[in-house]
C-alpha cells in the first residue's frame, strides 16, 4: 500500500526520544521531510543522526524549543514554513507530568499539567491549521495514553488534562473536516518506553511492591502478552498521516495488544 507521503512536511512534536523519535523515523521512510522538536539539542542531533541513518533521509530540520514556552509554536511552524513552504502532518507528543493522589497537587502542578499537556496541542494545532486550510490537506495526529479511556493509579494529572484534548479535537475535527484535514488521538497503552519504566517504578513504589514485579503484572494484563513497541505506534501514525486516512477523524484509537478492558 502505498501511503502518499512522498514529500510531505511533518513537524513531529518530542522526537528525540521515545514514541516521538520511532514517528519521525516511520515518517520519513515514508519520503516525508520532518520538523523535528525537543527541548535538548543533544538529544535532538543524535535523533537527527539515527533518522538519517535509518532511512537515508538529509531532509532533517531541527528546532529545539520547549512547547511550554507560548513562542514555540509560532517559531517552530514558522522554520516549517521558511525551509518548505508548508506543513502537511503535525503529531503533537509532550512527556506525562507527575504521578500521585489526586488530591495531592497544587494548583501550580494543574496549571503546569494543563500547559504541557492541553495548550501545547492547541497551540500547535491553532499555528498550522491556517496553512493546511490554504493547502486543502492536512494531518493532526495526538499520542495521548489509554489513561484517557481506563484509569491507571496515580495518573490523574495526566487523565484529566488528556481528556481536555479529547473534547477539543472533536471540536477542531468538526471544524477542519471539510477543509480535508483530519485530527485523530492515539492512545499508547504499555509501550517499552523510559516514560513507561518511570510510571511502573511510581506505582510500584506507592503500593510498596519491587518494580520488576509491577511490570511482570503489567504485561500480564495485557492479552498479547507482551509491551507494545514503539515502532508499532509509529505505523499506525504513518498510516493516519497519509492519504490513505481522508475519512477518518475525531478517532481515539488505543495501541494496547487488547489491554483496554471497555467493549465500546
Amino acid at each position: 500500500m502505498k501511503l502518499g507521503l512522498d514529500d510531505r512536511v511533518a513537524i513531529v512534536c518530542g522526537a528525540s526520544q521515545g514514541m516521538g523519535r520511532a514517528v519521525a523515523k516511520g515518517l520519513a521512510a515514508e519520503g516525508t521531510k520532518l520538523v523535528i522538536c525537543a527541548r535538548s539539542e543533544e538529544n535532538l542531533a543524535a535523533a537527527e543522526t539515527e533518522i538519517a541513518s535509518a532511512t537515508g533521509t538529509d531532509q532533517i530540520l531541527k528546532v529545539a524549543a520547549d512547547l511550554n514556552d507560548p513562542a514555540s509554536a509560532p517559531r517552530i511552524v514558522a522554520a516549517a514554513m521558511d525551509r518548505w513552504n508548508r506543513v502537511d502532518i503535525l503529531v503533537n507528543n509532550t512527556g506525562g507530568p507527575p504521578g500521585g493522589d489526586p488530591l495531592s497537587f497544587t494548583d501550580d502542578q494543574w496549571l503546569a499539567a494543563i500547559e504541557q499537556n492541553f495548550l501545547n496541542v492547541v497551540r500547535m494545532s491553532r499555528e498550522v491549521v491556517p496553512h493546511m486550510r490554504e493547502a486543502g490537506w492536512g494531518r493532526i495526529v495526538n499520542i495521548l495514553a489509554l489513561s484517557v479511556r481506563q484509569v491507571e493509579d496515580n495518573l490523574s494529572l495526566s487523565s484529566a488534562t488528556r481528556m481536555a484534548v479529547v473534547a477539543f479535537v472533536k471540536s477542531l475535527s468538526d471544524s477542519v473536516a471539510a477543509d480535508g484535514i483530519t485530527v485523530n488521538n492515539v492512545l499508547p497503552g504499555s509501550v517499552a518506553t523510559d516514560r513507561l519504566h518511570v510510571v511502573n517504578k511510581m506505582q510500584a513504589d506507592s503500593r510498596g511492591v519491587d518494580a520488576d514485579d509491577a511490570m511482570a503484572e503489567r504485561v500480564a494484563r495485557v492479552p498479547a502478552g507482551r509491551l507494545g513497541r514503539p515502532e508499532e505506534m509509529a505505523d499506525l501514525i504513518c498510516f493516519l498521516a497519509s492519504e490513505r486516512a481522508g475519512f477518518l477523524t475525531a478517532l481515539n484509537l488505543p495501541v494496547d495488544g487488547g489491554q483496554l478492558r471497555a467493549i465500546i
